[in-house]
């Protein structure tokens, strides 16, 4: 007879499990509509998405079609749904972000309980759902939290495929990796490698029958990861060009691979060591804090592994380390690659996010629960790790130490555990002792408190970002977008030119950052009413910032129709994407009247802003922008247009 009686056990983990959730829907849908709606590429390609069969298959920054985006179409449908459904709106925009990453949470939970146990599961858990970068991202306009839940996804349906035996469920894990890479491309099989070594160590077949069952799952994957760009490639006819790119699989392995590691600049004026994430003054924001429990969790499933891994027989103890090792090669891969780029985004960082959960919460486990079962080196290792890591954590804190003084307190309460422990751990009676259980208790509070404070040093992160949301385009944390003076780079340090121009890139990508929604309403209804009967609404320096003007007619101005915005410079390249003679027959034909820029376009492209100086007039205060902020509008002169 089935027994329908609740255990104190498990009303506890419901409790645990429950915290946890809702942990992660409070920091992620806390006041989820405020401030700017955030990257104005991914905010104006998903409305785009709904309004024709054609914006639907090729995604575009544009009404008219003609350029495809930068990054494949999955998050920009699900996106467009929800636009269609609660219309143009903050909340809208960023809810399918939320869900993604309140999913995460509950995703890592999931697999951390069939492996490693509801400590674990619970640890992992309460780590990711406070994460300020995973927080941070998820209640933006972001591919990452998509791309996490999917990857997640894949990992439970593998779990769940080696646990039971059944070849259905490797098959649904490839499908599902292939829609992580038409969610963010490469970026969604970070943990591809590790999967593969999972697989091949956990086979239950034959090796003849588990090579078709390979087989059949890089069909699958292939299937679903390249039917949609290689549709595109045959109907090129359809649309004017890649936005960044010369067709989509320049944009596939070109912009979104090849040119992150050498051929961009932009974002890669920080720290140009490996561990830029690790060293530089972001620690905290990063959510890197975890790092020093993760270490002694990747030391743990690596300790446990080889006596396991050339076991005859599938089972839990083999299972176990085999999927410890999934997190630590996911995070290697991160650390190899995003390491080597040039290009240094934190949202990068955040796809690392849940493998540093999920190997901190391993670590816990082997020094809370598994302690016993450890030989003496082992936990000394353990220990000196732990120890090295606190060090780490306390010269975080310090960073941020002008957020909120208390950070020094904790920073300090680092340094006397650091102290105290290595002392403890010299003078532990041993197992025969009439003080040993008092030890063990004792140890035990200590690494409680060394979790309480990571765990809340975190935590203040995040709700400092709940609390002092960021108006910005981008709405992402960055090097240069966080309200705390770092220090940096000396005065008279020499910085390198390629440098300084993606700095200034970097400048005009975010030149309506300080724009108030009000003033940018008033120059579009300025442009709307004065532009004629011309084929573009305005011309703008970059993608990034017709985008974001498409976007907010849109949300603002419903009233204007969707004209298309021609943009002229790339932001990113030193590459023109509408030449001066095509801008001189535009302004010609009356089809372009006004065009809207960055002040320091000056400085990153004379060429264009001498052009601009003698064919249109500076209109910033008549269009209702201030002065003194970031945009200007310029009108055509009623003049012969000069080359």
């Amino acid at each position: 007879m089935l027994s329908l009686k609740v255990t104190s056990t498990q009303r506890i983990e419901t409790l645990g499990l429950l915290l946890v959730i809702f942990l992660a829907l409070y920091l992620r849908f806390y006041e989820l509509d405020r401030g700017y709606s955030g990257l104005g590429i991914y905010s104006a390609t998903s409305l785009n998405v709904g309004t024709s069969l054609h914006n639907w298959f090729f995604p575009s920054i544009f009404i008219d079609g003609s350029i495809i985006a930068d990054k494949p179409p999955v998050f920009f449908w699900i996106q467009g749904l929800f636009l269609k459904i609660l219309g143009p709106t903050n909340l809208a925009l960023r809810l399918p972000a939320a869900l993604c990453g309140t999913f995460c949470v509950l995703l890592l939970y999931l697999i951390l309980k069939r492996t490693y146990g509801v400590l674990a599961a619970f640890t992992g858990g309460l780590l990711l759902a406070v994460a300020p970068i995973d927080v941070n991202f998820s209640r933006g306009v972001f591919l990452e939290p998509l791309t996490s839940a999917l990857i997640l996804l894949s990992i439970f349906m593998l779990l769940i495929g080696v646990q039971r035996k059944q070849v259905k469920f490797l098959y649904i894990a490839a499908a599902v990796i292939g829609i992580a890479f038409m969610s963010k491309l490469w970026q969604g099989l970070l943990p591809v490698p590790a999967l593969a070594v999972f697989v091949i160590i956990l086979r239950w077949e034959r090796w003849g029958q588990f090579l078709k069952t390979l087989a059949v799952c890089f069909v699958i994957f292939i299937v679903t990861a390249l039917a949609w760009p290689t549709l595109v490639w045959f109907f090129d006819s359809s649309y004017d060009t890649v936005m960044h790119s010369e067709n989509i699989w320049d944009m596939i392995f070109g912009w979104n691979l090849f040119d992150r590691f050498g051929g961009l600049q932009y974002g890669s004026t920080h720290d140009p060591s490996w561990l830029w994430f690790l060293t530089g003054p972001m620690q905290l924001f990063l959510g890197v804090t975890f790092i020093p429990l993760a270490v002694v969790g990747a030391w743990k499933a690596l300790y446990d592994l080889p006596g396991k891994i050339f076991s005859k027989t599938i089972n839990d103890e083999k299972l176990v380390p085999c999927s410890g090792l999934i997190w630590l090669i996911w995070l290697l891969i991160c650390v190899i690659g995003f390491g080597g780029a040039t290009v240094r985004l934190s949202s990068y960082w955040a796809s690392a996010t849940p493998a540093i959960c999920a190997l901190s919460a391993i670590g816990i486990v082997g020094l809370l629960k598994d302690r016993q079962k450890q030989s003496q080196w082992q936990g000394a290792i353990s220990y000196l790790l732990l120890i090295a890591g606190l060090l780490y954590i306390s010269d975080a804190l310090f960073n941020v130490i002008p957020l909120w003084g208390g950070y020094k307190y904790l920073s300090y309460l680092c340094l006397l555990i650091v102290v105290i422990f290595p002392v403890f751990l010299l003078l532990k009676p041993g197992l025969d002792s009439k003080f040993y259980q008092k030890g063990e208790k004792l140890l035990n509070f200590g690494l409680s408190i060394i979790l309480v404070l990571i765990f809340a040093s975190n935590l203040s992160i995040s709700i400092y970002s709940l609390t002092n949301p960021r108006n910005d385009t981008l709405g992402r944390i960055g090097f240069d977008q966080m309200p705390v003076d770092f220090g940096g780079a000396s005065p008279d340090r020499k910085v390198p030119s390629e440098i300084e121009r993606a700095r200034l890139r970097g400048t005009v990508i975010t030149a309506i950052v300080r724009t108030e929604p009000y003033a940018l309403t008033a120059a579009i209804e300025y442009i709307y009413k004065g532009k004629g009967t011309g084929k573009y609404l305005m011309g703008t320096d970059s993608y990034n910032t017709a985008a974001k003007v498409a976007y907010h007619s849109a949300e603002y101005s419903p009233h204007i129709p969707r004209l298309p915005i021609l943009p002229i410079y790339s932001e990113y390249q030193d590459t023109w994407i509408t030449s001066l003679e095509d801008l001189g027959e535009l302004a010609t034909s009356g089809d372009l009247q006004y065009i809207l820029t960055s002040k320091d376009m000056k400085s990153m492209n004379f060429e264009f802003w001498s052009w601009l100086s003698r064919n249109f007039e500076d209109v910033t205060i008549l269009s209702g922008l201030p002065f003194d902020g970031e945009l200007r509008v310029f009108k055509l002169l009623e003049t012969d247009v000069q080359n």
